[in-house]
């Protein structure tokens, strides 16, 4: 996400103050020594760290800052929105979270391919990413079959140590984020053994 947002804006002349959520800071810090090494001005592109009411609020409200591009929870997108309109009118691009779905019927080609795809889209960066496909909307008549294959093509999904290469699924970004989580887990526990039992 660094990449791909401070790359293009440098690349065009611009300069640019990064601030990175507080969990992620020091991935943020290390993409801007590289970038320093590869001959990126100091100047040019900055790390501030803290929290959104010490660092992001007022980067939002300051009159030299043209342009924020957020990505996030939509309470916060609403609150850049705010911060232009009470300085500058700078330029707001938001990128909030979201319940991206996943469609599938049942003239699909390969019904592998579609697994895996649906796989890496929900549990890529432990699906902590705001293009994550949370939603499956599948046509009936493959639900049974496209289940089977998700549940089996899982189990090659390790979850474990993010160090160790094999890992495909680490920890969560934070304990809150951890507990969020586990709730949703648990309600559809729940949903599921009462449709079952009704059923």
């Amino acid at each position: 996400m660094f990449a791909w947002k401070v790359g293009p804006a440098l690349a065009v002349g611009n300069s640019v103050i990064v601030k990175p959520a507080e969990q992620t800071s020091m991935s943020a810090y290390r993409m801007a020594q590289l970038a320093y090494q590869a001959g990126i001005p100091e100047a040019a592109l900055l790390v501030v760290t803290g929290h959104g009411e010490d660092t992001g609020q007022p980067l939002g409200l300051h009159s030299d800052v043209d342009v924020v591009s957020f990505t996030g929870s939509t309470e916060v997108g609403r609150k850049f929105l705010e911060y232009s309109a009470r300085s500058n009118l700078k330029e707001i691009v938001l990128e909030c979270g979201g319940k991206s779905p996943q469609v599938v019927f049942a003239d699909l080609h390969d019904i592998d391919a579609v697994v895996d795809d649906m796989l890496n889209s929900a549990f890529w960066n432990m699906g902590e990413n705001c293009s994550c496909g949370s939603r499956l909307i599948v046509e009936h008549s493959i639900k049974d079959q496209l289940l089977e294959k998700l549940v089996e093509g899982l189990k090659g999904w390790k979850v474990g140590d993010p160090t160790d290469p094999q890992t495909h699924i680490g920890p969560m970004v934070e304990q809150a984020h951890f507990e969020k989580v586990r709730g949703f887990i648990e309600s559809a526990k729940r949903v599921f053994t009462k449709s079952s039992s009704s059923g």
